[in-house]
């Protein structure tokens, strides 16, 4: 049977046409992946954070400069992981770019990412002592179902040198799993690893036992309409 055919012409404008229409939702697709925010504290509030006791938190300023600074330590979960820190609201990024300047007064301040639940995610601590020193500080680390468990740093120089602000970068690539962290523009990573146990979640800022200071947050990434796998 005779089966009519719609003129080259035609079908090259209908072609065009569905490939005008697709474009714009491809493009917004890649708008809502690409996300560039701040937090320079100055605001006053907490808004955009989440913590498990906001009692604990405020935001405090010193010489111009605005910072969110903890006030107490909480005891770890069982299994042995940290618990005291505070989520950035509605940013779940797989790979990005973090910067963040960290003070510390004494002991440690760790700074979480890819984070999905209490029982999944990475931290860095940054800390006075070395790992070599003492075994759970100052490298990066792993919470996969069970306690906190080292995946790189040990040995590496101690974090912080002095009670000053320190500049922190952590870049991850989740594609690859390469997690790199790198210490007041240093040009080589303090701690580095490939690990792809979890690919997307929020970050975090907090500490396991001390207390201590965060300002100028800065947060770059592609990919970050991700969705966090529940658990592993």
């Amino acid at each position: 049977m005779f089966k009519p055919r719609l003129p080259i012409v035609a079908t090259l404008i209908l072609a065009a046409a569905c490939a005008v229409f697709a474009q714009p939702e491809s493009a917004s697709r890649a708008r809502e992946k690409n996300l560039a925010l701040q937090d320079n504290f100055d605001s006053g509030a907490l808004s955009s954070w989440e913590m498990p006791y906001p009692q604990d938190w405020e935001i405090l300023e010193q010489g111009g400069l605005h910072y969110l600074h903890m006030l107490r330590p909480r005891p770890p979960g069982v299994p042995r992981r940290p618990l005291q820190f505070a989520r950035l609201k509605g940013a779940k990024v797989g790979s990005f770019v973090l910067d963040v300047k960290v003070r510390c007064p004494k002991g440690s301040m760790i700074v979480v990412f890819n984070y999905v639940d209490t029982l999944h995610f990475y931290y860095v601590h940054l800390s006075e002592n070395s790992g070599t020193q003492i075994a759970v500080h100052n490298g990066l680390f792993i919470v996969d179902g069970g306690p906190r468990r080292r995946i790189a740093g040990l040995h590496a120089p101690p974090s912080f040198p002095d009670h000053a602000w320190h500049d922190v970068r952590i870049v991850r690539n989740a594609r690859s799993g390469s997690i790199n962290v790198y210490m007041d523009g240093e040009a080589r990573p303090r701690f580095a690893v490939k690990n792809r146990a979890f690919t997307c979640g929020q970050i975090g800022l907090g500490s396991f036992g001390n207390v201590g200071d965060f300002a100028r947050l800065r947060l770059r990434s592609n990919d970050a309409q991700c969705a966090p796998a529940s658990g592993k």
